[in-house]
């Protein structure tokens, strides 16, 4: 009988996905599990298993992410952190810090050339992984899916390579494909709720506007939320809002400055408040559902940053008398993602399995902060009711079941 005395139990979560829960195939371990996250780019581990990785750390697993590249060809969304001559270091080190804020216990970090991998001759990543898979031998591997989260060929590349490399090990380790599905839920409502549910109106700054643009973006783009988001310039003495009209976009000042001004019965104008950089308006209308109960007008030249259920609605009405617009198709097409760069290899069956990583959230996002080049977030850039639930569960695809 095996001494299990050296293998911490994890949660049954964990146990379930990681596949510590034992099988007649893979009998219970005897000692910790290896948890491996493989990917492209560094930063690449947050949004795919930032919590989970680090919740297995904390309960006793042996934690490791490897990265195939610098992230050299990535862009730099903060000038105070990098120049294009230094990104590769920079964003080694952040690596290093994000996943230090998650536990894991050891990084590795190659250069084959970020934006290259996909060019490069597949056999020879699949050696590099292979000799990554042979040296660690992990029990479980995370990577990407078949269509790189959003088909980014870099992270198609790392998943095949993975599935290959594997195909030849007499011990396979257990692959998950970290899966984004598309959410319904919109980071508007989320930001509305924050923003009425106290009594101070919030005021940030231009950097916060910046840095919710960056994240709004993000989460877009790896289906955390539906939001159509823009960006649009008002020049000075134009409507930002119109009182009476419908509300149905949230906006939040980049530049310049807006007054808010009320319209009485007779046409009279009264300015109640003035707003600036980082700071929102529009959100006392989709609190309650009701039209827009003032004017917002740019005092100078003003650029929003726009977060709507939909895309605007260039034949909608203005003022009292103005209809809500209906649900409707979405506003345009959506662009196919590129086809396979390499040959997947077959796949054993699989499952997909989600986890609830909110105990993780703050390394999660300290670890997502950490990645300063590419994101310019802040730890509190905004309140875990409105993180919890884009961030709180990640979702796998278990590639075999052995």
């Amino acid at each position: 009988m095996r001494d299990m005395s050296a293998a911490p139990a994890l949660p049954d979560d964990l146990a379930a996905l990681l596949g510590t829960a034992g099988s007649p195939d893979r009998p219970p371990l005897d000692r910790p599990l290896r948890v491996l996250g493989l990917f492209a780019h560094p930063d690449d581990e947050v949004f795919c298993v930032g919590g989970t990785i680090a919740r297995a750390a904390a309960a006793g697993a042996e934690t490791a992410v490897v990265s195939l590249t610098r992230g050299e060809a990535g862009q730099i969304r903060d000038s105070a952190t990098a120049t294009r001559r230094t990104l590769g270091v920079t964003r080694v080190a952040e690596l290093e810090a994000a996943t230090a804020a998650l536990g894991v216990g050891h990084v590795e970090c190659y250069d084959l050339g970020d934006g290259n991998l996909a060019r490069m001759p597949y056999d020879d990543v699949v050696a590099l992984v292979r000799e990554v898979l042979d040296r660690l031998r992990p029990d479980v591997v995370v990577t990407f899916g078949d269509d790189g989260g959003f088909g980014h060929p870099d992270h198609m590349t790392s998943s095949h390579a993975v599935l290959s490399a594997r195909a030849g090990m007499a011990d396979p380790p257990r692959v998950l494909h970290a899966r984004f599905p598309a959410q319904d839920r919109l980071l508007l409502d989320l930001l509305v709720d924050w923003l009425t549910s106290g009594e101070q109106r919030f005021a940030g700054t231009a950097g916060f506007g910046n840095a919710l643009r960056l994240f709004a973006d993000g989460s877009s783009v790896l289906g955390f939320a539906a939001d159509h988001l823009q960006v649009q310039w008002f020049p000075a003495g134009s409507y930002v809002i119109e009182q009476g009209e419908p509300a149905n976009e949230l906006f939040c000042v980049l530049s310049g400055s807006v007054d808010i001004v009320v319209e009485d019965a007779h046409g009279t104008l009264t300015t109640k408040d003035t707003a600036g950089p980082g700071s929102f308006v529009g959100q006392d209308g989709l609190a309650s559902g009701r039209p827009r109960n003032a004017h917002v007008v740019a005092r100078d030249d003003v650029t929003c940053f726009v977060l709507a259920p939909r895309g605007r609605d260039l034949s909608a009405g203005r003022g009292t008398t103005a209809a809500a617009p209906a649900d409707g198709l979405p506003d345009g097409p959506v662009a196919e993602p590129p086809g396979p760069v390499a040959p997947a290899p077959a796949s054993d069956t699989t499952a997909d399995v989600s986890v609830d990583v909110g105990a993780a959230l703050d390394a999660k996002i300290a670890a997502l902060v950490a990645h300063r080049s590419q994101y310019a977030l802040d730890a509190d850039l905004l309140p875990r009711q409105v993180l919890g639930p884009l961030l709180g569960t990640e979702h796998f695809t278990v590639v075999g079941q052995s």
